[in-house]
């Protein structure tokens, strides 16, 4: 009865605390807190064992190895909860299993006075040494491995060379030692702070393990004195009291840092959210770009953010950025203008690994042949990020048109690059898109009501020119008949010259202005750039003009006005052609390719470039000299090519040159929206 008193107390305080660590594991779900919980289920039911000892103080061999076993595997289950593989369930019980069948095997031979030392020393062997290499091999040899380690060897060493000589009380010291006082150890290498949970927690560990051997030692020297056995449990209640101050530390700091976290996502959306509005009202989009890429690097995990936005000609241009340095920006520009392709964001997607609705992960793999731009910082390894990695949010037009990309990288928290991370940067993003496919829209809006304009203005002027023209014509052919020769004669010639060419003028004018009725047919595209190249061939050799084509042998047919696009195609060489007087070598490339359902056509030379993009398809804009041109080549192409479903671009070339583009659909397609 003594004895139920002397002990209950202690098993109270236990039962108290095994139900508060079951009642914590259902409110957090951590492996780590399952272990420490079986680790307390088993202290309890060590003590609970003690009840059934007899009052002589020499309990049964039943009974003895229930108590020894259920302590030393509780020292088992406490390294294992604090191993950096814990929350791997297969690594983590692998070593409950390698580590706890020696213990529970030494325990029953030891608790039952077996003399069977080859078991004790394969049982040592494979606690002290089988181990740590365990740990060691599916895990990289840290720097705390290299602490603790040693120690251990040493104190497995020392018990096998005991337990030969028949004692295996070293042995079992020595399981009991090293089992609770790694603990400490390892405990603050997890939790590396200051706080009182991981202080008095780590401090009762080291307290536990030191129990054994200065008990053994007390025992020997001085067995006469006689201390409370309630002391020598004073550390376990160290330890369990500073568990649960742990807890309650991290539960702090999660409630901390989702403060922070709010705080954090609150300045977001509201910097965000004054982009968007400013986007809205249509600024320059260029003028925000800046302000956009700051904005994300200061309120999300992204240290280094750029954006890059498409030109005319499918190429791309660097708008804003944020984090990198003034010889990272020049050679953003620079791969920008040479390297970079409006093409490779689409074919980059297609590789990346998609985060959110509209992003994705590329891993050096995946882009090292679009030439990035390399970072300088160094990760660990981890799961969620490597060296190298970068985002991709692509700017897709609404109707789905790739009109630029944000590249992120860098994150400050690994772990954060996530769906959730992405979803606000991602609105963003397509509020950006939105707004450039707006403006865009735009400009082709005010484009085709300028034309619309000047070409109503062009009919009526035509018209009324037309008739005191033909009135000149005809009259001065008549004269012609009357005056044959003489200076007068090559006056009146002259005057027909340019009385018919101001016809030809006036025809074109009437073109541009006029809404024809275009037949659509098939038409084979590489036969009339080979009629157009023909009706020019003499002139492109007698200059030196070197014209190189490059035509898709499976090119399909295109739907299309055979005259009006011969036309087109004549303007475009003879642009070209014109735009290189004054080069020494002059080059002339036409390539025509089949790109997602639409044949694409493009004209490029070397020579200056239009002096103005913004006014390239202008009628009546023209760099030539006065005589030259009318400035409604361009004009006319453009209204053509849009009559015909397509579309054209016009960019300049690095370092010189010009390109233009057109874009038609293929006849199988226009045949299908026509009917």
């Amino acid at each position: 009865m003594a004895t139920l008193f002397d002990k209950l107390p202690t098993i109270l305080v236990l039962a108290v605390l095994v139900a508060i660590f079951l009642a914590l594991g259902r409110h957090v779900n951590s492996s780590r807190l399952k272990l420490w919980t079986s680790a307390w289920v088993l202290i309890f039911f060590h003590f609970f064992t003690g009840l059934f000892e007899p009052a002589t103080g020499n309990p049964t061999h039943g009974i003895l190895f229930l108590d020894l076993g259920s302590l030393a595997l509780s020292a088992l289950f406490f390294i294992a909860s604090l191993t950096i593989f814990h929350e791997d369930t297969k690594l983590t019980g692998g070593l409950l299993t390698l580590a706890g069948i020696p213990i529970v095997t030494f325990a029953a031979a030891y608790a039952y006075e077996r003399d069977w030392r080859g078991l004790y020393v394969i049982c040592l062997a494979v606690l002290f040494y089988g181990v740590p290499l365990y740990v060691t091999f599916f895990r990289r040899l840290t720097r705390e491995a290299l602490g603790w380690m040693p120690l251990s060897i040493i104190a497995g060493t020392v018990s096998i060379l005991r337990a030969w000589r028949h004692d295996p009380d070293i042995g079992f010291l020595a399981i009991l030692c090293v089992g609770f006082a790694l603990p400490a150890f390892l405990y603050w290498r997890r939790y590396r702070r200051w706080s009182p949970g991981v202080i008095t927690t780590a401090g009762g560990f080291l307290l536990w393990g030191l129990v054994f051997p200065v008990g053994a030692l007390m025992d020997v020297k001085w067995p006469d004195l006689h201390i409370n056995p309630e002391l020598w449990n004073t550390p376990k209640f160290f330890v369990a009291f500073g568990m649960i101050l742990t807890l309650l530390e991290d539960k702090s700091e999660f409630l901390k840092s989702a403060r922070a976290r709010e705080h954090q996502l609150n300045r977001q959306l509201q910097k965000f959210a004054g982009i968007t509005s400013r986007l809205l009202t249509g600024v320059e989009v260029n003028s925000l770009c800046h302000e956009i890429a700051h904005s994300i690097t200061e309120t999300s995990t992204f240290r280094r953010a750029f954006i890059v936005l498409s030109t005319e000609g499918r190429g791309l241009y660097a708008a804003g950025h944020a984090g990198f340095d003034p010889d990272t920006v020049e050679q953003i520009e620079y791969k920008c203008a040479h390297m970079w392709k409006l093409d490779y964001l689409a074919e980059a997607c297609r590789l990346g690994l998609r985060l959110g609705q509209n992003s994705f992960l590329l891993q050096p793999a995946d882009i090292d042949k679009y030439n990035p731009i390399p970072s300088t910082e160094h990760f660990e390894p981890n799961p969620y990020w490597l060296n190298g990695n970068v985002v991709l949010v692509p700017l897709q037009s609404s109707r789905g048109s790739y009109v630029g990309g944000l590249v992120l990288d860098d994150p400050r928290d690994v772990a954060s690059v996530t769906a959730s991370e992405m979803s606000k940067i991602e609105l963003l993003a397509g509020d950006l898109a939105v707004t450039i496919d707006n403006a865009d829209l735009h400009r082709q809006l005010v484009r085709s009501e300028k034309l619309a304009a000047i070409g109503q203005l062009v009919a009526g002027v035509a018209h009324e020119l037309n008739n005191p023209l033909a009135s000149i014509v005809g009259y001065s052919e008549l004269l012609t008949d009357e005056i044959t020769v003489g200076p007068a004669r090559q006056k009146l010639d002259k005057m027909i010259r340019e009385a018919q060419r101001m016809r030809r003028i006036i025809e074109n004018l009437l073109r541009f202005a006029r809404q024809n009725s275009l037949e659509k047919k098939s038409a084979n595209l590489p036969g009339l750039l080979q009629e157009v190249l023909a009706l020019r061939e003499y002139h492109t050799r007698g200059h030196n003009v070197d014209v190189q084509v490059e035509v898709d042998p499976g090119l399909p047919h295109v739907a299309l006005d055979e005259d009006q696009f011969k036309q087109i195609l004549l303007n475009l060489l003879n642009n070209s052609i014109d735009a290189l007087e004054g080069v020494r070598e002059k080059r002339i490339r036409i390539e025509a390719i089949r790109r997602e359902g639409r044949v694409i056509v493009r004209f490029d030379d070397n020579g200056p470039g239009f002096s103005d993009m913004n006014r390239a398809f202008d009628p009546f804009y023209t760099t030539k000299p006065v005589g030259k041109g009318t400035g409604l080549g361009l004009s006319i192409c453009y209204g053509i090519v849009k009559e015909h479903g397509g579309d054209i671009q016009a960019a300049n070339l690095q370092p010189c040159g010009a390109r233009v583009t057109l874009e038609l659909p293929i006849h199988a397609e226009v045949a299908a929206v026509m009917s």
